[in-house]
């Protein structure tokens, strides 16, 4: 497929419109010229969202999903890709379908179904040259389509089709409820366990070593909206009567999953003090109470289980990459140890 990719790339740029270049073509082989700056999931993602037409070539694999052997991520890069471009706007995505190899593991389930859901159809071929012929037809044909509705004007339309459209039409606890168990639900299937006694959206989850539990709620609308907001409150203060069901030593960290979008200021204001640690990334923000031991961690643009599920797994792979999971779980140790102390108070 790399060899197909670059292919497919010379052939693009090698396309003149009166002695001018039409396309400049983007494909992750040409990562050794970018800059360090960010990784490599994220410059896929961001050059996803950025390209004018998103030409897929489809074969049902979902790409790498991660550190596959220590966590089965349930999201490959091409999933997470085509997902993105999607969601920013569904007229520039274009493929070509191949035939369909690849085991059938999760990722790869999801990333097909994924695909007919949206129902992303393209031309069927059955070799790498017979793609590289149909590229170009394709290309030309998506930057006419494009020019002619004004690609600006298509980029207008995220999240207004498909699941996300089936999302926002719920009230507040039906999006509540679907986002937070797609939530539970991805935890759960990276070797989880749900306590028996807990409530069902909290899962138990190996890290760093040890274990912690993953409390799930989600804000069903914007921050800005107090009626979505205090559907969440500050779960926290509840945490001696949640340990009380967990098994003994495991402590919990609160994972909201937001509908739209949340800010730095807005975290702190849901923790409620302005004096902790406060990380702004691209999965939203993780906020953390060095005192109180008390973990936040707000999950932006839940918009549909894609996107939820494609947020999630940024940010435990940052968890793993910045050796941030140690930290956590050490946290989330000592928040067991507040809470069943306030417990015996009670």
């Amino acid at each position: 497929m790399a060899d197909v990719r670059m292919a497919i790339k010379k052939e693009l740029e090698e396309l003149k419109l009166y002695g001018m270049q039409v396309f400049k073509v983007w494909v992750h082989e040409n990562e050794a010229v970018e800059s360090g700056d960010k990784k490599a999931w994220d410059l896929c993602i961001d050059h996803a969202k950025q390209a004018d037409i998103f030409l897929m070539l489809y074969n049902g694999n979902a790409g790498w999903a991660g550190t596959l052997e220590q966590h089965p991520d349930q999201l490959g890069i091409c999933h997470a890709e085509l997902a993105a471009a999607y969601g920013k706007a569904a007229s520039k995505v274009r493929s070509i379908q191949l035939p369909l190899c690849g085991e059938e593991n999760e990722p790869n389930r999801r990333f097909r179904d994924y695909v007919k859901r949206q129902q992303i159809l393209g031309p069927q071929v059955q070799t790498g040259e017979d793609a590289i012929k149909k590229a170009g037809d394709i290309a030309v044909a998506a930057l006419l389509s494009l020019a002619r509705a004004g690609v600006c004007v298509a980029s207008k339309g995220s999240f207004y089709t498909g699941e996300a459209l089936e999302w926002t039409r719920l009230d507040f606890q039906g999006r509540r409820k679907v986002t937070t168990e797609a939530v539970a639900k991805f935890l759960g299937e990276r070797h989880g366990v749900k306590p028996a006694q807990a409530r069902p959206t909290t899962v138990v989850v190996p890290l760093a070593g040890g274990q912690i539990a993953f409390v799930c709620d989600c804000i069903p609308s914007a921050l800005t909206t107090a009626a979505a907001r205090e559907l969440v409150g500050q779960p926290f203060l509840r945490d001696h009567v949640l340990c009380a069901a967990l098994p003994e030593g495991v402590g919990p960290v609160h994972l909201i999953a937001c509908q739209k979008g949340v800010t730095e200021t807005q975290a702190l204001r849901q923790l409620g003090f302005p004096d902790a640690i406060a990380v702004t990334a691209p999965f939203g923000v993780y906020v953390a109470d060095p005192v109180q031991k008390i973990q936040m961690v707000f999950i932006a643009n839940c918009r549909d289980e894609t996107t939820t599920l494609g947020q999630l797994q940024r940010f435990l792979q940052w968890l793993e990459q910045e050796g941030e999971d140690r930290r956590l779980a050490v946290r989330a140790g000592a928040r067991r140890r507040i809470a069943d102390l306030i417990a015996k108070e009670q």
